[in-house]
């Protein structure tokens, strides 16, 4: 991204398609300038104003609304303007080409990069790096749970939370300074015990902060989830439950699959897109055994895998091959959830009861007649984080993977903190705080060691 903040920059803010509206953004130093050519006068400060738009040659081409901003007062901190025009092509191509003919050598009008207007909000201190980050997320966001998670770091709390822990650290690093580089006359002694217990409350904070956001990167992407097992287990069976609509063909012959059939399902608040799979058995049919190797080959990129096992003649040592086949496959078992097929016929045509073996990530269904499918489902979010009563929705918060490694970086580094001060070793204590200011001051861009400085001077009064 170009550094030439001094620029004007322009944008298009809605979709670039012919619709009924458009609106246009200017902002920077040019912008008064370009809003009394086009329009012949400066608007009232924020407040919406009907006017006639001339081209570069002066012809009246729309007639619209336009609001100003004044700087600071603004998205941007820039004088600011947005113009709601007509959406047609052409009127939307005039309104660019009149902007662009307001540039001059030092006054230079060009079209915005993409993110500018957000880089140029966080460069003049109108949000910090979390919040930019987030606008981007609410854009694209696809369902309502991931609107109200993003809109809990927008409405600036958990920007007030991670500043307040900044504030600490760098109040808690200037008494450490202090008291390695001066006597213990002139600083006093350390107390580790008070020390230890307020660090505690804090990393108490990051850990509910990071399983949080840990929820909240559930919302961030689809989650694929890939059914195989052998053939006519019943895995089209369990794709069509699951989805409450006929995606997959069901037949009595085996090797109905072939190709992968693919569907998205809304459960709770994740996506999810499921992956029917060829039934793996051995075949010298070239086209069923591509479906199989490409089957195989989507279990081991899926977030998770439901293996599918037909309930009857299910044993410990059928069990085992599967759990070694899984392992010849390079799939982790710890994605994986046993799914144990047709119970329904394994009850009508078992006369003596058996138990079925059971696992910590197993369930037995019938897609049949819908048994154990709520307890499938809620297999399914308990392996993502999350669950299907929206209630728990006040828990989840949305952030960049990048802000969550650093959350999961500071709790480290904090946590060390503490056994540190427990030996009264000031030095690394002292460290180990830079550190987690480091990774805290990455997440807002917010945290300088002259602020550090000043707190030495300010409240030790060094140098007297």
């Amino acid at each position: 991204m170009s550094g030439l903040v001094n620029d004007t920059i322009i944008a298009l803010a809605s979709a670039p398609v012919a619709s009924a509206l458009a609106i246009f953004r200017v902002s920077g130093p040019s912008t008064k300038r370009i809003l009394k050519n086009i329009i012949g006068f400066l608007p009232v400060n924020r407040v919406s104003t009907l006017a006639k738009f001339r081209s570069s040659n002066n012809k009246i081409f729309d007639k619209g609304l336009v609001v100003f901003f004044h700087g600071p007062k603004s998205f941007t901190g820039e004088d600011l303007c947005e113009f709601q025009v007509h959406g047609g092509l052409g009127v939307i191509k005039i309104l660019m080409d009149t902007c662009l003919s307001q540039s001059f050598p030092n006054n230079i009008v060009r079209f915005a990069e993409p993110g500018e207007f957000s880089k140029r909000a966080y460069l003049n201190g109108k949000m910090c790096l979390h919040e930019a980050e987030a606008i981007s997320d609410l854009i694209n966001a696809e369902s309502e749970a991931k609107v109200d998670a993003i809109n809990k770091i927008l409405d600036q709390s958990f920007g007030k939370a991670i500043l307040l822990l900044s504030d600490f650290i760098i109040d808690t690093r200037a008494e450490l300074e202090a008291r390695i580089n001066f006597s213990e006359d002139e600083t006093g002694f350390f107390q580790a015990a008070p020390f230890v217990k307020n660090v505690e409350k804090k990393l108490d904070w990051l850990k509910d902060t990071i399983e949080a956001a840990q929820k909240g990167e559930a919302l961030s992407h689809k989650h694929a989830i890939a059914i195989i097992g052998n053939t006519n287990v019943g895995k089209s069976t369990l794709m069509n439950r699951l989805l409450e609509k006929d995606v997959s063909i069901i037949h009595k012959l085996a090797g109905t699959t072939r190709d992968i059939i693919r569907s998205t399902l809304v459960l709770g608040n994740l996506q999810i897109e499921f992956f029917d799979t060829a039934g793996i058995r051995d075949t010298k049919n070239e086209v069923e055994a591509e479906g199989i190797r490409r089957g195989l080959l989507k279990a081991q990129t899926s977030n998770l895998v439901l293996f599918c096992i037909n309930t009857e003649g299910l044993n410990n040592s059928k069990l085992q091959e599967a759990q070694e086949f899984l392992l010849s496959q390079q799939i982790a078992e710890q994605k994986v959830i046993f799914v144990f097929t047709k119970v329904d016929l394994y009850r009508e045509r078992t006369a003596e009861k058996r138990s079925i073996p059971h696992l910590k990530n197993a369930v037995s269904i019938s897609a049949k007649t819908g048994e154990g499918i709520i307890e499938l489902r809620e297999m399914l979010l308990r392996h993502f984080h999350l669950s299907e009563n929206q209630d728990n929705d006040t828990e989840i918060i949305f952030l960049k993977k990048r802000s969550v490694d650093n959350l999961v970086e500071c709790h480290r580094i904090l946590t060390a903190c503490v056994e540190n001060a427990k030996t009264n070793s000031l030095d690394l204590v002292a460290e180990d705080l830079r550190l987690a200011q480091v990774m805290l001051s990455e997440i807002t861009g917010k945290i300088s060691n002259e602020q550090v400085l000043g707190k030495i001077f300010s409240k030790f009064c060094i140098g007297k």
